[in-house]
Protein backbone atom coordinates (compact mmCIF):
# COMPACT_ATOMS: atom_id res chain seq x y z
CA UNK A 1 0.00 0.00 0.00
CA UNK A 2 2.82 2.40 0.93
CA UNK A 3 4.65 1.66 -2.33
CA UNK A 4 1.44 2.33 -4.29
CA UNK A 5 0.91 5.68 -2.55
CA UNK A 6 4.55 6.66 -3.16
CA UNK A 7 4.28 5.66 -6.81
CA UNK A 8 1.09 7.71 -7.24
CA UNK A 9 2.66 10.71 -5.50
CA UNK A 10 5.70 10.62 -7.79
CA UNK A 11 3.52 10.07 -10.84
CA UNK A 12 1.37 13.14 -10.28
CA UNK A 13 3.89 15.65 -8.94
CA UNK A 14 4.29 18.79 -11.04
CA UNK A 15 8.01 18.17 -11.61
CA UNK A 16 9.26 15.57 -14.05
CA UNK A 17 10.58 12.47 -12.24
CA UNK A 18 12.58 9.83 -14.08
CA UNK A 19 14.29 6.85 -12.42
CA UNK A 20 16.93 4.73 -14.17
CA UNK A 21 18.72 1.56 -13.20
CA UNK A 22 22.49 1.04 -13.12
CA UNK A 23 22.47 0.47 -16.91
CA UNK A 24 20.69 3.78 -17.51
CA UNK A 25 17.48 2.03 -18.51
CA UNK A 26 14.36 3.97 -17.52
CA UNK A 27 12.24 2.19 -14.91
CA UNK A 28 9.94 5.08 -13.91
CA UNK A 29 8.65 8.01 -15.97
CA UNK A 30 5.89 10.21 -14.52
CA UNK A 31 3.12 12.27 -16.16
CA UNK A 32 5.09 15.53 -15.90
CA UNK A 33 7.96 13.91 -17.85
CA UNK A 34 5.50 12.88 -20.56
CA UNK A 35 4.28 16.46 -20.81
CA UNK A 36 7.79 17.95 -20.90
CA UNK A 37 9.26 15.48 -23.40
CA UNK A 38 6.13 14.87 -25.53
CA UNK A 39 6.78 11.14 -25.15
CA UNK A 40 4.64 8.49 -23.49
CA UNK A 41 5.72 6.21 -20.68
CA UNK A 42 5.49 3.20 -23.01
CA UNK A 43 7.97 4.81 -25.42
CA UNK A 44 10.58 5.40 -22.75
CA UNK A 45 10.41 2.76 -19.98
CA UNK A 46 12.94 -0.03 -20.50
CA UNK A 47 15.14 1.98 -22.84
CA UNK A 48 18.41 3.90 -22.42
CA UNK A 49 17.45 7.58 -21.95
CA UNK A 50 20.31 8.72 -24.20
CA UNK A 51 18.93 6.73 -27.13
CA UNK A 52 15.55 8.42 -26.68
CA UNK A 53 16.36 12.05 -25.90
CA UNK A 54 19.74 12.52 -27.66
CA UNK A 55 20.78 15.03 -24.98
CA UNK A 56 23.06 17.75 -26.32
CA UNK A 57 24.27 21.29 -25.75
CA UNK A 58 23.33 24.38 -27.77
CA UNK A 59 26.37 23.79 -30.01
CA UNK A 60 25.16 20.26 -30.83
CA UNK A 61 27.67 18.46 -28.58
CA UNK A 62 26.20 15.09 -27.56
CA UNK A 63 26.53 14.54 -23.81
CA UNK A 64 25.01 11.06 -23.61
CA UNK A 65 28.40 9.49 -22.91
CA UNK A 66 30.32 12.63 -21.98
CA UNK A 67 29.43 15.14 -19.26
CA UNK A 68 26.09 13.42 -18.58
CA UNK A 69 25.42 13.90 -14.83
CA UNK A 70 23.66 10.51 -14.59
CA UNK A 71 26.63 8.68 -16.13
CA UNK A 72 29.05 10.57 -13.88
CA UNK A 73 27.10 9.47 -10.78
CA UNK A 74 26.92 5.83 -11.93
CA UNK A 75 30.69 5.88 -12.55
CA UNK A 76 31.31 7.29 -9.08
CA UNK A 77 32.75 10.59 -10.29
CA UNK A 78 29.89 12.68 -8.85
CA UNK A 79 27.75 12.42 -5.74
CA UNK A 80 24.99 14.39 -7.47
CA UNK A 81 24.75 16.54 -10.59
CA UNK A 82 22.82 19.29 -12.30
CA UNK A 83 22.80 20.37 -15.92
CA UNK A 84 20.89 22.44 -18.47
CA UNK A 85 20.67 20.69 -21.81
CA UNK A 86 18.67 20.32 -25.00
CA UNK A 87 16.59 17.21 -25.65
CA UNK A 88 14.80 15.89 -28.70
CA UNK A 89 11.08 15.69 -27.96
CA UNK A 90 8.50 13.31 -29.36
CA UNK A 91 7.02 15.97 -31.66
CA UNK A 92 10.42 16.45 -33.39
CA UNK A 93 11.04 19.73 -31.56
CA UNK A 94 13.84 20.61 -29.15
CA UNK A 95 13.41 21.82 -25.59
CA UNK A 96 15.72 23.18 -22.92
CA UNK A 97 15.48 21.28 -19.63
CA UNK A 98 17.18 21.59 -16.28
CA UNK A 99 17.88 18.19 -14.73
CA UNK A 100 19.01 17.48 -11.16
CA UNK A 101 20.31 13.96 -10.71
CA UNK A 102 20.83 12.10 -7.42
CA UNK A 103 21.79 8.49 -6.62
CA UNK A 104 19.61 5.84 -4.96
CA UNK A 105 21.79 3.48 -2.91
CA UNK A 106 21.27 0.08 -1.30
CA UNK A 107 22.14 -0.76 2.31
CA UNK A 108 25.76 -1.40 1.34
CA UNK A 109 26.06 2.05 -0.20
CA UNK A 110 26.13 0.88 -3.81
CA UNK A 111 24.35 3.03 -6.40
CA UNK A 112 21.50 0.92 -7.78
CA UNK A 113 19.47 3.64 -9.46
CA UNK A 114 19.57 7.33 -10.27
CA UNK A 115 16.64 9.70 -9.96
CA UNK A 116 16.34 12.77 -12.19
CA UNK A 117 14.13 15.75 -11.39
CA UNK A 118 13.37 17.45 -14.71
CA UNK A 119 12.10 20.98 -15.36
CA UNK A 120 11.25 22.61 -18.69
CA UNK A 121 13.21 25.90 -18.81
CA UNK A 122 12.67 26.78 -22.49
CA UNK A 123 10.33 29.67 -21.71
CA UNK A 124 12.60 30.99 -18.95
CA UNK A 125 15.62 30.90 -21.29
CA UNK A 126 13.65 32.60 -24.06
CA UNK A 127 12.56 35.33 -21.64
CA UNK A 128 16.15 35.72 -20.40
CA UNK A 129 17.37 36.06 -23.99
CA UNK A 130 14.67 38.68 -24.71
CA UNK A 131 15.65 40.67 -21.60
CA UNK A 132 19.32 40.52 -22.57
CA UNK A 133 18.50 41.64 -26.11
CA UNK A 134 16.30 44.44 -24.79
CA UNK A 135 19.09 45.69 -22.50
CA UNK A 136 21.57 45.45 -25.37
CA UNK A 137 19.27 47.44 -27.65
CA UNK A 138 18.81 50.04 -24.92
CA UNK A 139 22.58 50.43 -24.55
CA UNK A 140 22.98 50.60 -28.31
CA UNK A 141 20.27 53.26 -28.38
CA UNK A 142 22.24 55.43 -25.96
CA UNK A 143 25.40 54.89 -27.99
CA UNK A 144 23.54 55.68 -31.23
CA UNK A 145 22.25 58.94 -29.74
CA UNK A 146 25.70 60.05 -28.63
CA UNK A 147 27.30 59.11 -31.94
CA UNK A 148 24.53 60.79 -33.93
CA UNK A 149 24.96 64.07 -32.07
CA UNK A 150 28.73 63.91 -32.52
CA UNK A 151 28.40 63.26 -36.26
CA UNK A 152 25.53 65.63 -37.00
CA UNK A 153 27.38 68.89 -36.27
CA UNK A 154 30.39 68.14 -38.52
CA UNK A 155 28.03 67.02 -41.29
CA UNK A 156 26.11 70.29 -41.09
CA UNK A 157 29.37 72.27 -41.15
CA UNK A 158 30.60 70.32 -44.18
CA UNK A 159 27.32 70.88 -46.01
CA UNK A 160 27.52 74.62 -45.33
CA UNK A 161 31.09 74.77 -46.66
CA UNK A 162 30.03 72.92 -49.81
CA UNK A 163 27.27 75.45 -50.42
CA UNK A 164 29.82 78.28 -50.10
CA UNK A 165 32.12 76.38 -52.47
CA UNK A 166 29.31 76.10 -55.01
CA UNK A 167 28.76 79.86 -54.91
CA UNK A 168 32.51 80.42 -55.27
CA UNK A 169 32.66 78.14 -58.32
CA UNK A 170 29.69 79.89 -59.93
CA UNK A 171 31.33 83.28 -59.37
CA UNK A 172 34.77 82.16 -60.62
CA UNK A 173 33.80 80.51 -63.91
CA UNK A 174 31.74 81.67 -66.86
CA UNK A 175 28.57 79.79 -67.72
CA UNK A 176 29.22 76.69 -69.79
CA UNK A 177 32.90 76.53 -68.90
CA UNK A 178 33.97 72.85 -68.72
CA UNK A 179 36.03 73.12 -65.47
CA UNK A 180 33.06 74.72 -63.75
CA UNK A 181 30.71 71.86 -64.69
CA UNK A 182 33.19 69.23 -63.53
CA UNK A 183 33.74 70.94 -60.19
CA UNK A 184 30.01 71.38 -59.62
CA UNK A 185 29.50 67.69 -60.40
CA UNK A 186 32.07 66.70 -57.76
CA UNK A 187 30.48 69.00 -55.19
CA UNK A 188 27.02 67.56 -55.92
CA UNK A 189 28.28 63.99 -55.41
CA UNK A 190 29.81 64.93 -52.06
CA UNK A 191 26.61 66.73 -51.04
CA UNK A 192 24.51 63.68 -51.89
CA UNK A 193 26.73 61.47 -49.73
CA UNK A 194 26.53 63.95 -46.85
CA UNK A 195 22.74 64.03 -47.15
CA UNK A 196 22.68 60.23 -47.12
CA UNK A 197 24.78 60.19 -43.95
CA UNK A 198 22.50 62.84 -42.48
CA UNK A 199 19.46 60.61 -43.09
CA UNK A 200 21.28 57.73 -41.41
CA UNK A 201 22.06 59.92 -38.40
CA UNK A 202 18.38 60.87 -38.13
CA UNK A 203 17.45 57.16 -38.10
CA UNK A 204 19.99 56.59 -35.33
CA UNK A 205 18.40 59.39 -33.32
CA UNK A 206 14.93 57.93 -33.84
CA UNK A 207 16.24 54.52 -32.70
CA UNK A 208 17.76 56.10 -29.60
CA UNK A 209 14.41 57.65 -28.63
CA UNK A 210 12.44 54.37 -28.69
CA UNK A 211 12.94 53.79 -24.96
CA UNK A 212 11.12 56.95 -23.81
CA UNK A 213 7.39 56.25 -23.65
CA UNK A 214 4.50 58.68 -23.36
CA UNK A 215 1.53 56.39 -22.73
CA UNK A 216 -2.19 56.86 -23.14
CA UNK A 217 -5.15 54.65 -24.03
CA UNK A 218 -5.17 54.23 -27.81
CA UNK A 219 -7.89 53.35 -30.29
CA UNK A 220 -6.29 50.56 -32.33
CA UNK A 221 -8.78 50.83 -35.20
CA UNK A 222 -8.13 54.56 -35.64
CA UNK A 223 -4.37 54.12 -35.38
CA UNK A 224 -4.24 51.36 -38.01
CA UNK A 225 -6.64 53.27 -40.28
CA UNK A 226 -4.29 56.28 -40.13
CA UNK A 227 -1.33 54.05 -40.99
CA UNK A 228 -3.11 52.51 -43.99
CA UNK A 229 -4.13 55.98 -45.25
CA UNK A 230 -0.51 57.14 -44.91
CA UNK A 231 0.86 54.19 -46.90
CA UNK A 232 -1.84 53.98 -49.57
CA UNK A 233 -0.15 56.35 -52.11
CA UNK A 234 3.16 54.46 -51.93
CA UNK A 235 1.37 51.09 -52.09
CA UNK A 236 -0.64 52.12 -55.14
CA UNK A 237 2.53 53.20 -56.96
CA UNK A 238 3.88 49.66 -56.38
CA UNK A 239 0.61 47.98 -57.42
CA UNK A 240 -0.03 46.75 -53.87
CA UNK A 241 -3.50 46.30 -52.42
CA UNK A 242 -3.85 47.17 -48.72
CA UNK A 243 -6.40 45.38 -46.52
CA UNK A 244 -7.34 46.10 -42.90
CA UNK A 245 -9.36 43.90 -40.52
CA UNK A 246 -9.89 44.96 -36.91
CA UNK A 247 -11.91 42.94 -34.42
CA UNK A 248 -15.08 44.59 -33.13
CA UNK A 249 -14.81 46.06 -29.61
CA UNK A 250 -11.06 45.52 -29.51
CA UNK A 251 -9.62 46.73 -26.16
CA UNK A 252 -7.74 50.04 -25.98
CA UNK A 253 -4.14 49.31 -24.86
CA UNK A 254 -2.14 51.69 -22.67
CA UNK A 255 0.69 52.54 -25.08
CA UNK A 256 2.80 55.25 -26.63
CA UNK A 257 0.67 55.58 -29.75
CA UNK A 258 3.26 57.44 -31.85
CA UNK A 259 5.98 54.89 -31.15
CA UNK A 260 3.78 51.85 -31.77
CA UNK A 261 2.63 53.55 -34.98
CA UNK A 262 6.28 54.02 -35.99
CA UNK A 263 7.06 50.34 -35.26
CA UNK A 264 4.16 49.15 -37.43
CA UNK A 265 5.11 51.60 -40.19
CA UNK A 266 8.67 50.22 -40.20
CA UNK A 267 7.33 46.70 -40.75
CA UNK A 268 4.80 47.68 -43.43
CA UNK A 269 7.30 49.80 -45.35
CA UNK A 270 9.62 46.79 -45.44
CA UNK A 271 6.75 44.68 -46.81
CA UNK A 272 5.93 47.24 -49.51
CA UNK A 273 9.58 47.46 -50.57
CA UNK A 274 9.68 43.64 -50.77
CA UNK A 275 6.89 43.67 -53.42
CA UNK A 276 8.13 45.87 -56.32
CA UNK A 277 5.98 43.86 -58.74
CA UNK A 278 2.78 44.33 -56.73
CA UNK A 279 0.92 42.11 -54.31
CA UNK A 280 -1.27 42.27 -51.24
CA UNK A 281 -0.58 43.56 -47.74
CA UNK A 282 -3.04 42.48 -45.07
CA UNK A 283 -3.07 44.08 -41.61
CA UNK A 284 -5.31 42.61 -38.90
CA UNK A 285 -5.81 43.23 -35.18
CA UNK A 286 -7.55 41.16 -32.53
CA UNK A 287 -7.80 40.93 -28.76
CA UNK A 288 -6.63 37.67 -27.19
CA UNK A 289 -7.13 37.50 -23.39
CA UNK A 290 -5.20 40.51 -22.05
CA UNK A 291 -3.22 41.11 -25.23
CA UNK A 292 -3.58 42.85 -28.57
CA UNK A 293 -2.27 40.86 -31.54
CA UNK A 294 -1.46 42.74 -34.75
CA UNK A 295 -0.56 40.68 -37.82
CA UNK A 296 1.16 42.16 -40.89
CA UNK A 297 1.11 39.69 -43.79
CA UNK A 298 2.44 40.29 -47.29
CA UNK A 299 2.54 38.20 -50.46
CA UNK A 300 6.16 38.99 -51.29
CA UNK A 301 9.01 36.51 -51.83
CA UNK A 302 9.36 35.81 -48.10
CA UNK A 303 12.51 35.75 -46.00
CA UNK A 304 14.98 32.88 -46.60
CA UNK A 305 15.53 30.53 -43.67
CA UNK A 306 19.20 31.53 -43.29
CA UNK A 307 18.23 35.20 -42.72
CA UNK A 308 15.26 34.72 -40.39
CA UNK A 309 17.25 34.74 -37.13
CA UNK A 310 19.14 37.92 -38.09
CA UNK A 311 16.41 40.25 -39.34
CA UNK A 312 15.98 42.01 -35.97
CA UNK A 313 19.74 42.51 -35.50
CA UNK A 314 20.79 46.16 -35.48
CA UNK A 315 22.37 47.27 -38.80
CA UNK A 316 21.61 43.90 -40.47
CA UNK A 317 20.01 44.40 -43.89
CA UNK A 318 19.72 42.59 -47.22
CA UNK A 319 18.42 45.66 -49.08
CA UNK A 320 20.60 47.87 -51.26
CA UNK A 321 20.94 51.17 -49.45
CA UNK A 322 19.21 49.82 -46.33
CA UNK A 323 20.39 50.85 -42.87
CA UNK A 324 19.27 47.78 -40.89
CA UNK A 325 17.64 49.98 -38.24
CA UNK A 326 13.90 49.70 -39.07
CA UNK A 327 13.09 46.22 -37.75
CA UNK A 328 15.51 46.54 -34.83
CA UNK A 329 13.87 49.81 -33.84
CA UNK A 330 10.41 48.22 -34.14
CA UNK A 331 11.48 45.37 -31.87
CA UNK A 332 12.94 47.80 -29.34
CA UNK A 333 9.65 49.76 -29.22
CA UNK A 334 7.49 46.64 -28.83
CA UNK A 335 9.73 45.17 -26.12
CA UNK A 336 9.70 48.45 -24.18
CA UNK A 337 5.90 48.06 -24.08
CA UNK A 338 6.29 44.59 -22.55
CA UNK A 339 5.31 42.98 -25.85
CA UNK A 340 6.93 40.77 -28.44
CA UNK A 341 7.41 40.79 -32.21
CA UNK A 342 8.24 37.71 -34.24
CA UNK A 343 8.35 36.43 -37.78
CA UNK A 344 5.73 33.71 -38.07
CA UNK A 345 5.80 30.71 -40.40
CA UNK A 346 3.83 31.56 -43.53
CA UNK A 347 3.02 29.65 -46.73
CA UNK A 348 3.20 32.83 -48.81
CA UNK A 349 5.33 35.93 -48.21
CA UNK A 350 6.14 37.07 -44.68
CA UNK A 351 3.95 37.44 -41.60
CA UNK A 352 5.03 39.55 -38.64
CA UNK A 353 3.08 39.13 -35.40
CA UNK A 354 3.09 41.90 -32.78
CA UNK A 355 1.79 41.12 -29.30
CA UNK A 356 1.17 44.01 -26.87
CA UNK A 357 -0.27 43.78 -23.33
CA UNK A 358 -3.51 45.73 -22.93
CA UNK A 359 -2.44 47.04 -19.51
CA UNK A 360 1.21 47.43 -18.52
CA UNK A 361 2.36 49.25 -15.39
Amino acid sequence: MENYILSQALDYTSRGIMIQDAHRRVVFFNHACEKITKRTKDEVVGKDCGDIFKCHTSTGLCITDKCCPGTEILNGRLSQGSRELLINRGDDSESWIRVNVSPIKDKEGRVTHIISVIEDVSEAKRFSDEVLKSKTLSSLGTLASELAHEIKNPLNAMNLQLLLLKHEINDSYDNGNSPKNELLKIVTIVQNEINRLGSFVEECLQFAKTGKLSRSYANIREMLTDIIALLTPQAQLNGIQLKLDVMENIPAPYIDKDKIKQAILNILINSIEAMPDGGELHVSASGVKDEIVIACQDTGPGIPEEFREKIFDLFYTTKDGGTGIGLSSAQNIIQNHGGMIRLATSDVGSTFLITIPVNQD
